[in-house]
């Protein structure tokens, strides 16, 4: 559905020039097949929706499957009509849209015009509204709305080991590690151990209404009484036909009333004027909303075991047999990061002609997630690392007291990780925007309906012209400034300059 070709220069009681109206029901002709082949897919639309329930009854009501299959076969048949009838859609709009674009482009602007000031009496005359046409509405709508929120988990634990010599895998009979033992040969007996968990939030919302609708008044505005300013009307049609003055003197003034009577009414040269009209509205409304939002989060703990194991033999055997641990800080490190992403896309179109509806802003929230996890989250996830880590420990040495070894380790750990990442942690980020949305376009279609419904609104659609020949503008001057003839001398300059007995 298009909307209402609309020419705001076209004011009522305005001297108007028939040019613009013929420019407005040439573009109405050029909207003329689109809405036909809107309303033909709309036609066949609803005819398939019904027949599919009508189908689903007849199932319900155990209809023979022969007279089913049978009455199948048509629905698809009417399916084939749907999508002829959507293509021949596509194709009809995109050659109206040009044709009309062609059109706007020849006739020019419609913001700003000038024209003569209209011949009529504003205090004398009137305008009221009249029930000369009917109420109607036509309405299209067209609604999308998919809202994906996904979130995955990831956990995984390696363990690696090697072996320099076959010496390693004996028992250590000594107290002490000896000091010729270099770092190396440590760490190269030992083992390593990566704990990483990584989750991810994916929060989309995307979301497209479209609107048409048009909607026809009942009541028409109707000038009555019309009464003419007789000097407004003859500087009027002057303006309007230079060729053909109305010269005000007694002798010209009465030929000019007297000029028109032997004239073909067809040939015969008009001031017109818009007297009345009949109003319609239109909606047409789009919006497209598309939000995305986006989080990543990554915990990772490395925990060298021998290097721990090093340090600790150095600190003497005591704090092993009485299952410390010591210097965690120096041995394992924990890392955490997120990456936290919100993306917001919204489109708002809406031309509605003879109304303004309301525009109510909605807020849509964009969060931008920073490092605020829940302790018991975190406590979780250490002991998902501890759990990890059990595996990769071999020591033969201290065989007897892992369980002891491994809870301080955790504590241990559990608090580095506290330390060095939970105390840097800040608040989540939320910014309120001012968006028009689907929200926003059905309270702007209400406050619409609303005013179509009282009817005080509307555009001219039909128009009534009033055609004030040359004779008709000289007989009402002549009423108004010869009220008693053309006898004496003032008369005649009276009626000349324009004075009339009430001014006298």
């Amino acid at each position: 559905m298009t909307s209402i070709p609309y020419d705001p220069s076209l004011a009522l009681g305005q001297v108007v020039d028939v040019k613009k109206i013929e420019n407005l029901m040439a573009i109405a002709q050029a909207q003329q097949p689109l809405d036909l082949a809107q309303e033909k897919l709309d036609n066949v639309l609803q005819t398939s929706y019904r027949l599919k329930m009508i189908y689903l009854e007849m199932k319900s009501m155990k209809v023979p499957l022969d007279s089913l299959n049978k009455f199948k076969r048509e629905m698809d048949k009417l399916d084939d009509d749907v999508v002829t009838a959507a293509v021949q859609y596509g194709e009809t709009a995109r050659k109206v849209y040009q044709r009309v674009e062609d059109l706007l482009n020849k006739q020019g602007q419609k913001t700003i015009s000038s024209s003569i000031e209209s011949p009529m009496d504003y205090q004398r005359s009137g305008v009221t509204n009249f029930p000369l046409a009917y109420d109607s509405l036509e309405l299209d709508v067209q609604y999308f709305r998919n809202e994906v929120e996904e979130e995955t988990s990831d956990q995984s634990a390696s363990a690696s080991k090697t072996h320099s010599t076959s010496s390693s895998k004996k028992k250590k009979k000594f107290l002490f590690i000896p000091q010729s033992t270099t770092k190396t040969e440590t760490e190269r007996h030992g083992s390593a151990h990566n704990t990483a968990m990584e989750q991810s939030k994916h929060h989309n919302v995307e979301g497209t209404i479209v609107i048409t609708a048009k909607a026809t008044h009942k009541n028409a505005n109707v000038i009555s009484p019309f009464i003419l300013d007789p000097i407004k009307a003859v500087t009027a049609w002057n303006y309007t036909h230079p060729d053909d003055l109305i010269e005000v003197d007694p002798e010209n003034i009465m030929k000019a009333a007297l000029a028109d009577y032997n004239v073909d009414p067809k040939k015969r040269k008009t001031l017109d004027l818009l007297s009345s009209c009949t109003k319609a509205s239109s909606f047409v409304g789009y919006i497209h909303l598309l939000k995305q939002e986006k989080d990543s989060y990554s915990h990772s703990v490395a925990s060298k075991i021998d290097a721990v194991k090093k340090n600790v033999q150095k600190e003497g055997w005591y704090a092993i047999e009485t299952s410390g641990f010591s210097n965690s800080t120096s041995t394992s490190s924990t890392s955490t990061n997120i990456n936290s992403d919100s993306y917001i896309q919204n489109h708002a179109n809406l031309v509605c002609e003879g109304v303004i509806p309301s525009i109510v802003l909605n807020d849509i929230s964009s969060t931008v997630q920073k490092m605020a996890p829940d302790p018991k989250k975190i406590m979780g996830q250490q002991a998902s690392i501890a759990d990890a880590s059990n595996e990769g420990v071999n020591s033969s040495a201290e065989a007897g007291k892992e369980g002891g070894k491994k809870g301080a380790q955790f504590m241990t750990l559990n608090s580095e990780y506290i330390t060095n990442s939970v105390q840097n942690l800040g608040s989540y980020q939320n910014d309120n925007n001012k968006v028009i949305d689907s929200n926003s376009m059905m309270a702007a279609f209400e406050d619409f309906v609303a005013k179509v419904k009282v009817g005080d609104c509307g555009v001219p659609t039909n128009f009534f012209i009033k055609q004030l020949t040359k004779n008709e503008i000289a007989k009402v001057y002549i009423r108004k400034f010869y009220p008693s003839g053309m006898i004496t001398v003032t008369d005649k300059r009276s009626g000349m300059l324009g004075i009339s007995s009430e001014d006298q």
